[in-house]
């Protein structure tokens, strides 16, 4: 028999829309990696991959955050980084989120970013691997597979 917790676990994951004043405060972890996704509006993320690869990794080194995996789809971002810390978090997403709307245009993003902070082992593995079969497909190596949406209505 398992033994219930009476305290909760927190929930390790923030990503809303743009209408939501985002009032409560991201769950981030300077020991962890997070896995962050950043969403688009538009389909030409992939067409500029160079400048966001040359700008992530110029902003990663700035803030002094630790870039372990990224991806470049048609229209979304795939990271897996380590925070230094909050307050560089903070200027990192502005910084990069800015550039990258800048050079392809304003209105650019979809949805707030999107993190949840991973356990070092199985899950930060498995995240990776998502990752880089993302890259495959995007390049075409892999064949795309569709995956089930997160918020998908009931059948009943």
């Amino acid at each position: 028999m398992k033994q219930l917790s009476l305290i909760p676990k927190p929930n390790l994951e923030c990503g809303e829309s743009l209408q939501n004043s985002g009032k409560q405060k991201r769950i981030l972890s300077s020991r962890r990696p997070t896995h962050l996704v950043l969403k688009a509006h538009k389909n030409t993320l992939f067409k500029h991959r160079n400048f966001i690869q040359q700008t992530l990794e110029k902003q990663a080194a700035n803030f002094h955050h630790k870039l372990l995996t990224w991806s470049v789809q048609k229209d979304h971002i795939h990271l897996l980084i380590r925070f230094f810390d909050r307050l560089s978090y903070i200027k990192f997403i502005r910084a990069l989120t800015g550039l990258i709307a800048r050079k392809l245009g304003r209105g650019l993003w979809k949805f707030r970013p999107y993190t949840k902070v991973l356990s070092w082992g199985r899950e930060t593995w498995n995240v990776n691997n998502y990752i880089f079969r993302n890259e495959l497909e995007v390049f075409k190596f892999w064949k795309y597979k569709p995956r089930p949406t997160k918020f998908q209505p009931s059948s009943t």
